[in-house]
């Protein structure tokens, strides 16, 4: 699996041990269970959910730049994931995998994001047509 340097937070409770970081490549399979509550998934890192234990997604800004995960972000570290565009990609990614997990195919879960992402068209409309994308890969 290609493994990216954005990552994820998936957040299952209110405590910070019911808070886990992915992968970006990720994303969709998270996606998923959130929109699949009944169905249940392992992560490359070993993590096992079910989608009824997810209650958000968010960006996992300490992990994907680096920080320690207790540092609690300042204006300056705000500051400097807005100039370096960290922010906006995070949101892109979440939005991509977002869309292929609407697919509701679960072919489409063991490809990295990134590689469906490549595999679109650049002006993807918010519904994806998964046999196209299938016939694709």
């Amino acid at each position: 699996m290609k493994i990216s340097k954005y990552k994820l937070k998936i957040v299952c409770g209110f405590r910070k041990e019911q808070e886990f970081t992915i992968d970006a490549n990720e994303a969709h399979k998270a996606y998923y269970l959130f929109n699949n509550p009944e169905k249940r998934g392992t992560f490359n890192n070993g993590l096992a959910l079910k989608g009824s234990d997810i209650q958000r997604i968010e960006p996992d800004y300490n992990a994907t730049m680096g920080w320690n995960h207790t540092h609690q972000l300042t204006s300056d570290d705000w500051n400097e994931l807005h100039s370096t565009g960290v922010s906006s990609k995070l949101q892109g990614i979440m939005s991509s995998a977002k869309d292929v997990a609407r697919a509701n195919d679960e072919k489409l879960l063991a490809t990295p994001l990134i590689d469906l992402v490549k595999q679109l068209p650049e002006a993807t409309p918010r519904f994806l047509d998964t046999k196209s994308l299938i016939k694709k890969m």
